[in-house]
């Protein structure tokens, strides 16, 4: 298959796929409209510099998706803590110092990634974040940067993606539009294989007009590769123009976007927010509450007036100390000349109702419904009490946590490790790139990642209030029966609660084994002190013995 042919079968798929999200782009436009208006270029294009916010007279939809938004970063990205690390599946590997050591180098590597200064990853995760609360689904690209020294992470407009699921219900292809300038262009594929009115752009130094391209991830078996691909790649990584000229084909091992999607219902690919979902309907009707709100106050505080046409003979001044001069043979008996029109309204109601509109939005957007267990502060109350105030917390929080946890920050982590890992990120790796400095005993486990976040907090939380509940029972029982304190693993139940600790590392417990070799050495050297006493002991009355004989035998000879 020649490059052309490829490039143009290709851009056929690439149609195809773009047709079939018109319906939805309308539907994000209509969204953005009201709670995203700097996003709300899904089929209208907006002149930035402009006020493209001046269809909206009220902004507290805006402002709640706003919150929305940011609390999704402060839940799942908690600034003031280390909030993920890497983890393994099988809890007695996991609480082993050797592979707990190594599994927090790991989680260093992948935050100084993420966390530095080229990488880009603060930026483009909360762009994300807001795609997220607003359209259900965001579009992030993870790739090498030019060197292959580092990671970078773009978020795209949902209007230039469009994308399908494989049989396993994983986003598995995606289709981008991206223009680029012609320098941009010579930057990442080279002068030599860019288009002739791509030179010509680079020849005037025209840094200003840009070229429609297609950025295109799609799995192997989906596409026909001009040259063999290495064994083991999953996706090709193609740039085409539009004119169907491939510009890099190249193999890839991993799938370098991530697309979180929040709720999606059966047979459809693209999601929904159920937070904008719902409340776009009331966000309609908040604009026109506002305006009914404000004319009704306009009219109150500056009412229209009602004139006699024949008997005012200057214009009307209503301004102060203004003058407007009537017929001076004109009988006010009759009425006056000029009064204002009282439509009876009271704007104090409409206010109540725009109230009361504004406290479902926040609802609609989970804004009563995410504080960390503010109850929980400056309260005396007992560890049952607030064992329900944290459930109550982590029923409200899951909806929300679930899917940016899997589909968000989960997915984020587990592709920047394939791609460290890869890239040797982790130390040297052997011949089937799993680095030569793992322990063993992580050999064939399954990474995961936990998060140290406010529902990580509450879960914590839970276990520490169990492992306090079971000691109180615990100790209510002994009063009964002492011997029922054989009935409980206290070790394990410790070194449970202990790892629940907020801030708590790995190496601050040491190794079940090693702990017990540690406390059989001090159980033995109490022994031994134990019997180096009675020892002393037996020694000083042999003494005392010996010294009494003495003593009787002195008396006998006196």
């Amino acid at each position: 298959m020649s490059f052309d042919k490829a490039g143009r079968d290709l851009l056929e798929i690439d149609g195809r796929m773009f047709a079939a999200k018109e319906s939805i782009d309308s539907l994000h436009q209509e969204i953005a409209e009201f709670f995203y208006p700097e996003r709300a270029n899904f089929t209208q294009e907006i002149t930035y510099g402009q006020e493209f916010a001046s269809h909206l007279t009220d902004f507290y939809p805006v402002l709640v998706r706003r919150e929305l938004g940011n609390a999704i970063g402060t839940m799942v990205r908690p600034a003031d803590r280390e909030w993920f690390k890497a983890a393994t599946s099988n809890p007695d590997v996991a609480r082993r110092r050797g592979p707990s050591m190594f599994l927090e180098f790991m989680t260093t590597v992948n935050r100084s990634i993420l966390y530095s200064n080229d990488s880009n990853y603060r930026k483009a995760a909360s762009q994300n974040e807001h795609d997220f609360a607003t359209f259900g689904m965001g579009w992030t690209q993870v790739s090498y940067n030019k060197a292959r020294d580092n990671l970078m992470f773009r978020t795209h407009h949902g209007k230039d993606c469009a994308g399908s699921e494989g049989p396993d219900g994983r986003v598995d292809h995606v289709h981008r539009k991206c223009d680029m300038t012609a320098h941009a262009m010579a930057y990442w594929f080279g002068e030599s294989e860019l288009p002739q009115p791509v030179k010509n752009a680079l020849k005037k130094k025209d840094t200003t007009s840009k070229f429609k391209l297609r950025h295109i991830f799609i799995p192997v078996d989906k596409y026909d590769p001009y040259r063999k691909f290495p064994k083991g790649a999953k996706w090709a990584d193609v740039y085409v123009t539009e004119g169907g000229k491939i510009l890099q084909e190249q193999p890839a091992f991993t799938f370098d976007y991530i697309v979180p999607r929040w709720q999606t219902v059966s047979g459809a690919f693209y999601a929904v927010s159920p937070a904008t979902i719902i409340a776009l309907p009331q966000a309609r009707m908040i604009q026109r509450m506002m305006m009914s709100i404000i004319e009704a106050a306009e009219k109150t505080l500056d009412p229209p007036v009602i004139a006699m046409e024949d008997v005012v003979t200057s214009p009307i001044d209503l301004s102060s100390r203004g003058v407007t001069y009537i017929d001076s043979e004109y009988d006010e008996r009759l009425g006056p000349a000029i009064r204002t029109v009282d439509f009876g309204k009271n704007p104090g109601l409409g206010v109540d109702a725009l109230t009361d509109a504004r406290g479902l939005l926040a609802d609609a957007f989970y804004i009563n419904k995410l504080q960390p267990m503010a109850s929980l502060q400056g309260r005396d109350i007992t560890a049952y009490q607030a064992s329900q105030v944290v459930a109550e917390y982590i029923r409200n929080a899951l909806p929300l946590f679930e899917p940016i946890e899997d589909e968000w920050t989960g997915r984020t982590l587990d592709l920047v490790t394939e791609k460290v890992m890869r890239a040797g990120g982790y130390g040297p790796v052997d011949a089937n790139g799993v680095p030569v400095d793992m322990p063993e005993e992580l050999l064939g486990q399954n990474l995961v990642y936990e998060f140290n976040n406010s529902l990580k907090e509450a879960r914590d939380r839970q276990t520490i209030n169990a492992y306090h509940e079971s000691g109180e029972l615990i100790a209510k029982a002994m009063q009964l029966d002492p011997t029922m304190v054989v009935e409980v693993d206290a070790r394990q139940s410790f070194r449970d609660a202990f790892q629940s600790v907020p801030g708590g590392h790995a190496d601050w417990l040491v190794d079940a084994e090693q702990a017990a070799q540690s406390r059989a050495q001090a159980q033995a050297a109490q022994a031994q002190q134990s019997m180096m006493q009675q020892v002393g002991q037996g020694a000083e009355v042999a003494g005392q013995v010996g010294n009494a004989a003495q003593q009787l035998q002195a008396a006998e000879v006196v």
